[in-house]
């Protein structure tokens, strides 16, 4: 039975994958940034990652399929999760689990019928640069001391060559620079309100505690993780925490967390298990493992 199911998996990813045509780069570019990311220590999440910036169209491109001719975008293609499964040899239920992790994180968006996915790489024109390398070598050819001809195109195969790290740091200076200068332009930003802050944890968490008192203790706790969470948002988004985030954030755990909502009886220690209340949530430890998805209900 298990070489039906496999030779069912290796027909849809034969019928999914379309020939590929890139007439242009062959390349993906990685940042250094995936180091920081919650998965990076994860083998098969980190290889899956990449694996998705590697198939992710870089231009727009036209797809047939059983139901006709599908426009992908930029960052986008098409796959399914047996398709996946079979091109990265990952079990389908790894990749249902980790693809639904790169949702949580704000990484993947998908569109999905009974035939296909349709997935969309959230930032890849962000990293993923229209231009050419500026420093790059043909790979092993027929010709080794070929020399390329300036160019429209960028080559279809290339490969960084070392480059000069005066050079790396001269421009991170500059784009830090360019930033400061940026950043003294910019109007001040309007200081947070406390009250928006409630007024939102109210409508959208009405099964949680209400808090019928702004004390000093909770305005300081609410300012407290603004600070933390937008270091942690910086680093998964690029830009700092905002009230659109903190609704972001409670509409997840209503969906998916409602374990917090609730007063659940414990069969094991006979307690009964409380609903959070405003400070649980005023917590980045529960904010970044809700991002990650560990909160979820089990």
């Amino acid at each position: 039975m298990s070489n039906v199911s496999n030779l069912a998996e290796a027909r849809e990813a034969r019928r999914l994958q379309q020939p590929r045509t890139h007439g242009g780069k062959g390349f993906a570019l990685l940042h250094r940034k995936i180091m920081d990311v919650p998965f990076y220590k994860d083998p098969e999440a980190a290889h899956l990652w990449i694996h998705l910036l590697l198939r992710a169209n870089h231009e727009q491109a036209l797809v047939s399929t059983d139901i006709g001719d599908v426009t992908c975008e930029r960052g986008e293609f098409i796959t399914g999760r047996n398709t996946l499964a079979f091109e990265t040899g990952l079990t389908a239920d790894r990749v249902k689990a980790l693809l639904r992790k790169f949702q949580n994180l704000g990484m993947i968006t998908t569109k999905s019928t009974n035939r296909f996915t349709v997935l969309r790489v959230v930032k890849y024109d962000e990293y993923q640069s229209n231009f050419c390398p500026a420093d790059v070598q043909p790979v092993s050819s027929a010709k080794p001391h070929h020399v390329w001809a300036d160019e429209v195109e960028c080559p279809a195969d290339v490969q960084p060559v070392s480059t000069d790290n005066n050079i790396f740091n001269n421009s991170l200076t500059n784009v830090r620079e360019s930033v400061s200068a940026a950043e003294k332009s910019e109007p001040k930003k309007p200081s947070l309100s406390c009250e928006q802050v409630i007024d939102i944890y109210h409508r959208v968490l009405p099964e949680a505690g209400g808090i019928r008192t702004l004390t000093d203790k909770r305005r300081n706790l609410i300012r407290s993780f603004w600070k933390k969470a937008s270091s942690v948002t910086r680093d998964l988004d690029g830009h700092g925490f905002t009230l659109q985030d903190w609704e972001s954030y409670l509409n997840y755990i209503a969906s998916n967390c409602r374990w917090m909502l609730e007063n659940r009886p414990d069969s094991r220690t006979g307690k009964t298990w409380r609903r959070k209340s405003l400070e649980f949530f005023l917590n980045v430890d529960v904010y970044v493992k809700t991002r990650e998805g560990a909160c979820d209900d089990i």
